[in-house]
C-alpha cells in the first residue's frame, strides 16, 4: 500500500493518517529573471547561478478518523526535517511543514476528515542508499544522480598535502580533516571543531553526474567520501 508519507522517520499510517493523493513528481524551476529587450521578440533569461533552483511545495491529501492521538499528531507535524512519500520510495526531501493542519475540525468530531499536509521542500530529492566510498589511491568516484552533489569528504593524512576533487584544488595543512561542501565548512577529523583556516581553496568541491576524478599528493592514507547523491 502506497498511501503514506514519512515525516522525520515516522510513518503517517502509524498515527492513523492515510494518504488518498500523493503529490505528483515535480521538477523545480531554475531561479531566473526574465528581461524583455526592446526591439527583440521574447525575453532574455538571466540565471541567478549554475544549478540554482526554487523550492518545491508538495502537498499530500490525507484522511483520518481517530482523533484520540490529536496532540501527538500536532506535535509531530511541525517544524523542519525530512519527508518521504509512498509514491517515490528510496529517498527523501529536506523540508518544512508549510501549512497549518486544521486540527480544530478533527476535534469537533467530524469523521473521515479530509485535509492536506503541505511541505516546502528543498529542490533536490536525496537517495537513502548513500554509503561512504573509500579511496586509498588516486581514482574516480561516480555520482549516479542527475544533479551535482555536495559531498562530505574525510581525509586521513599526516603533514601537509594537496587534494583535488573534480578539478577543485584544496591545499591542506596539518593532517586529517573533514571538508563538508553542504555545510560550507572544514572540520577537525573528529568533527568537533572548525578547521577552515587549515584549507586553501577557491570553492568547495562538487561531484557532477557521472565519473569524477579524485587525486592527491602528500602523505594521505585514505579518502572517505559521502556523496549525498541527489536528483531533480
Amino acid at each position: 500500500m502506497s498511501g503514506w508519507f514519512k515525516w522525520n522517520g515516522v510513518k503517517s499510517t502509524d498515527l492513523g493518517i492515510y494518504v488518498s493523493e500523493h503529490p505528483p513528481i515535480t521538477y523545480p524551476n531554475e531561479r531566473a529573471e526574465y528581461i524583455n529587450v526592446p526591439g527583440r521578440s521574447g525575453s532574455l533569461a538571466m540565471l541567478e547561478g549554475e544549478e540554482v533552483y526554487d523550492d518545491l511545495t508538495l502537498s499530500a491529501q490525507c484522511s483520518m478518523r481517530d482523533a484520540s492521538r490529536i496532540n501527538e499528531i500536532g506535535a509531530w507535524l511541525r517544524g523542519s526535517g525530512t519527508v518521504e512519500f509512498g509514491n517515490r520510495t528510496g529517498g527523501y526531501f529536506k523540508a518544512r511543514i508549510a501549512n497549518q493542519v486544521p486540527f480544530t475540525q478533527i476535534m469537533r468530531g467530524k469523521k473521515n476528515l479530509q485535509f492536506a499536509v503541505s511541505f516546502r521542500c528543498k529542490p533536490f530529492w536525496y537517495s537513502n542508499d548513500d554509503t561512504a566510498v573509500v579511496l586509498t589511491s588516486n581514482g574516480t568516484i561516480s555520482n549516479p544522480g542527475n544533479a551535482a552533489c555536495e559531498p562530505r569528504i574525510k581525509v586521513t593524512a599526516t603533514g601537509d598535502y594537496t587534494l583535488v576533487v573534480n578539478g577543485c584544488v584544496m591545499e591542506v595543512k596539518g593532517g586529517s580533516i573533514i571538508i563538508d561542501s553542504e555545510l560550507r565548512d572544514c572540520l577537525s577529523a573528529d568533527g568537533a571543531s572548525l578547521a577552515n583556516s587549515r584549507v586553501t581553496m577557491d570553492e568547495f568541491p562538487k561531484l557532477d553526474p557521472g565519473a569524477n576524478n579524485v587525486s592527491w599528493t602528500g602523505n594521505v592514507t585514505k579518502v572517505e567520501i559521502v556523496r549525498r547523491v541527489r536528483y531533480l
